[in-house]
């Protein structure tokens, strides 16, 4: 494989079916919209999700989704849900089902396309413990090769003690974790000109990474490996700014043996910022084996061409392939 997309929503034919049936009806249906359909979702109110949430084929039709792969010149893609998707609002037990189907249906994509198609499971994120076992069997049984998680759970942040588990569980295995944003809170000021997206997602990144490192995940899991979307957000630009609160807060220094930056060892970016000269920042910042293609399919925010845009930097040969593929190879386990 010469070119590996980390950034690819789909969502898996068994799990359109199992809505369709209303086998989640408590949760989510699928309505018709004219010649379209529509998720809806039974979420509580205060919970903050995805405007305009259609389904179209090309979300879980895979003849649709290896077009897609051709068109955006990819050999393979690790295939993930989108952020809508991780249902952490449900009850536990239903949210354990939903991630159960959700991973059966993506394990079925790969196993057809072994050679293009690799996947990551969602979690219960909900239930820490049941969010764990799940990983552990979507590593181990359905062969999956990481989990896509969000920046939060329910707005309960990412280094809080009861995660625990998932971050073992993901070092035990191996695998790494893609994280994926999605707002929480108020959204008042993100209203206007898509805001939600266009700064919402890049912020979200940055304090979900920067809650990792504060918080003191990764000092204890030094070898969880964590993938961010959207080129980092804000946070490869910014950690200077972390660097010199450790050196004049005391909240920041007593909390860790070393400075923050010390820590993106455990972390990984994906490609997607849009702009050659950001790119080419983020792999000074981040390290030439720190960044991997993301193209983020289906969506309008996405990059249509995520190997020409790497290309397009003209890299030395070895930095090239690394960033096309051997980085993600590497964290996903692919021969």
């Amino acid at each position: 494989m010469e070119s590996i997309d980390v950034h690819f929503h789909v969502v898996p034919p068994r799990f359109v079916d199992a809505v369709r049936r209303g086998t989640f009806a408590e949760a989510v249906e699928l309505q018709r919209d004219g010649d379209a359909e529509r998720m809806v979702y039974h979420a509580p109110p205060d919970v903050v999700l995805e405007p305009g949430t259609t389904l179209p084929r090309h979300l879980y039709d895979e003849q649709l989704i290896l077009g897609a792969l051709d068109r955006r010149g990819l050999d393979a893609a690790a295939l993930g849900p989108s952020p809508e998707e991780f249902y952490y609002w449900a009850p536990p037990a239903l949210g354990a089902r939903i991630a159960a189907v959700q991973n059966d249906g993506m394990a079925e994509l790969a196993r057809s396309h072994p050679d293009r198609l690799v996947g990551l499971a969602t979690l219960p994120m909900q239930d820490p413990a049941q969010a764990a076992a799940e990983l552990t069997r979507a590593v181990t049984e359905l062969g999956l090769r990481g989990a896509e998680i969000c920046t939060h759970v329910n707005g309960r942040d990412l280094d809080d003690a009861g995660l625990r588990p998932v971050y073992a569980g993901a070092e035990r295995l191996g695998v790494p974790l893609f994280l994926h944003p999605q707002n929480w809170g108020d959204m008042r000021r993100f209203e206007a000109y898509a805001l939600w997206n266009l700064a919402g997602f890049p912020f979200e990144t940055a304090l979900a990474a920067s809650r990792l490192i504060l918080g003191g995940v990764f000092e204890e899991f030094p070898r969880l490996r964590v993938i961010l979307a959207h080129g980092g957000g804000y946070l490869p630009y910014q950690v200077g700014r972390l660097d010199h609160g450790y050196a004049v807060r005391r909240e920041v220094s007593e909390r860790l043996p070393r400075r923050p930056s010390e820590y993106l060892t455990n972390l990984y970016c994906d490609s997607l910022t849009h702009n050659g000269m950001s790119l080419r920042f983020l792999l000074d910042r981040m390290g030439d084996d720190h960044v991997v293609i993301g193209s983020d399919y289906p969506f309008n925010m996405g990059d249509e061409r995520p190997v020409e845009s790497v290309r397009a930097q003209r890299l030395p040969p070895r930095t090239e392939a690394k960033v096309l593929a051997k980085n993600l190879a590497g964290l996903l386990g692919l021969g």
